[in-house]
């Protein structure tokens, strides 16, 4: 027989766990229904503003809208400032915008607006902003434009001004009379690319927010080149050392009004063998010296490119050249030892070759290397006519008569120094009865017998006189022009004579 008061206990169990089940079943309901109108309410009545614990690049955007969002990351890079300094001095300054980072707006909004559709969908996104438990992170920063950023970022853009570097080096004190080192200059030259180099490392460094967008950087100096010598440096003395064994010595040479100066630190170079900081005197390269300087200065027996008055450039062969200045190499070799080992200061001209075994000059004077200097004579048998310059002015021109060309008695062609002149002055040549004696007032002879004078018996000059009624290779002048070049011309002066 089954106990009626265990009957009831059973009874009253399952009603207990029917109730559980129950009170259960209300209160997922209430929460169901809680979380379906806290969402709706939640994400309906703030719809227009990003959930909380939105960040856009680092900027907390809750409850703003996307437009409030996108100006709130432009302005925040509008006002971030990026200096670079250098020296105390800024070399450039200005935002990310300035340097060609900039923030591509339109996908700036269309990602906030993006993010923002994608999280008011989301009810668990909503829920966990609700409990504070919502994260979402948005990437929004500027971007290189290449192309801007290297047009703004170069060195010649830069406000502190470009300094190469210089190694230190020997120079020549002219109140020391020797050689000294001069200092080392440790300059700021640096290429395009390695400013830009650095300069983005700054932007980038900035734009990690890490330390602020308020950012300032120093000119790196390791960045340029810097010196290979200093003023220590070993080598350097040593040489110093050694040209200074040399001090007070020095050249100069005199063509005319020209100047060559050749000091301590030229005269190492040129004439000295330097070794173990000592100095000697190089044979070798004085004759080097010589050699050059003979191939610049030396004009006789060189081809003659001449400005005539009528007939344009007319050039006289080297070997008709006979006028102008020759360097005797060996004795101006021997002359520039003797200069250095006096160790003073030596004004001078070349050694040159002066006179011929009569004692003739082969020149008159130069400037430079023009062995002219404005005064000549010029002979046009083409024109039969002489003209007479002096200091680059025409002193004086007349007709004249050459060498008879029709018996072999042409004038002879060339370049020649007046050889002399004598007045008065008897003229002999030719032999039996071609023998001549002739009395002339004003004679300049320039070659082998062959010169200018006056010719008292002729009454007209010029035109074709010379085929068939020439001299015997003498330039015939009127009485009148004769007079006025002997008085006015010297000796050693070029006679130029040539057919156009």
């Amino acid at each position: 027989m089954i106990d009626s008061g265990k009957r009831r206990n059973g009874h009253a169990g399952k009603s207990r766990i029917w109730a559980g089940l129950a009170a259960a079943f209300v209160v997922s309901s209430l929460i169901g229904t809680g979380s379906y109108y806290g969402f709706r309410y939640y994400s309906e009545t703030i719809n227009d503003g990003f959930l909380k614990g939105t960040v856009v690049d680092g900027e907390d955007v809750r409850g703003m809208t996307v437009d409030e969002a996108a100006a709130l990351i432009r302005d925040k890079y509008d006002h971030a400032r990026i200096v670079i300094t250098e020296d105390g001095q800024t070399d450039l300054e200005g935002n990310p915008a300035y340097y060609g980072y900039k923030i591509d707006e339109e996908k700036l909004t269309n990602d906030l607006r993006s993010a923002f559709d994608t999280m008011k969908s989301d009810r668990i996104a909503v829920l966990k902003s609700i409990f504070d438990r919502y994260e979402m992170k948005i990437e929004a920063r500027p971007e290189p434009d290449e192309a801007a950023f290297k047009e703004t970022v170069q060195v010649r853009n830069l406000a502190v001004e470009r300094r190469a570097s210089k190694d230190a080096e020997l120079v020549y004190d002219p109140d020391k009379d020797e050689c000294v080192i001069l200092d080392e200059v440790e300059g700021n030259e640096i290429t395009d690319e390695q400013l830009q180099e650095f300069v983005r490392n700054c932007i980038e460094e900035t734009l990690s927010g890490e330390n602020g967008l308020d950012r300032s950087f120093e000119f790196p100096k390791e960045l340029c080149e810097m010196p290979s010598v200093y003023r220590d440096d070993e080598a350097l003395v040593a040489r110093k050392e050694a040209i200074n064994q040399f001090a007070g010595a020095g050249l100069t040479y005199e063509f005319g009004d020209e100047k060559k100066e050749y000091d301590l630190m030229k005269i190492a170079e040129l004439f000295l063998d330097i070794e173990g900081g000592k100095a000697e005197i190089s044979d070798d390269k004085i004759a080097s010296f010589v050699s050059d300087l003979d191939d610049e200065y030396s004009t006789r027996y060189t081809e003659r490119t001449f400005e005539s008055t009528l007939a344009g450039e007319i050039t006289i062969p080297a070997g008709s050249n006979d006028y102008g200045y020759t360097i005797l190499e060996e004795e101006e070799a021997a002359q520039i030892r003797e200069d250095l080992e006096s160790r003073e200061h030596v004004v001078r001209e070349p050694v040159y070759l002066e006179t011929n075994s009569w004692g003739n000059p082969y020149y008159l004077r130069r400037n430079g290397t023009d062995d002219l200097a404005g005064t000549y004579i010029e002979v046009d048998l083409t024109a039969q006519h002489v003209w007479f310059y002096k200091d680059g002015e025409l002193y004086c021109d007349a007709p004249c008569v050459s060498g008879d060309v029709t018996d072999g008695h042409g004038t002879k062609t060339g370049c020649f120094p007046l050889a002399y002149k004598e007045s008065p002055s008897v003229l002999t040549g030719g032999q039996g009865d071609g023998a001549y004696e002739t009395e002339v007032t004003y004679w300049m002879p320039f070659y082998e017998g062959q010169g200018l004078h006056d010719a008292s018996w002729r009454y007209s000059f010029g035109g074709s006189i010379y085929r068939g009624n020439g001299s015997h290779g003498c330039v015939n002048l009127p009485s009148y022009a004769a007079a006025e070049i002997y008085n006015a011309v010297e000796t050693g002066t070029a006679i130029i004579i040539f057919y156009e």
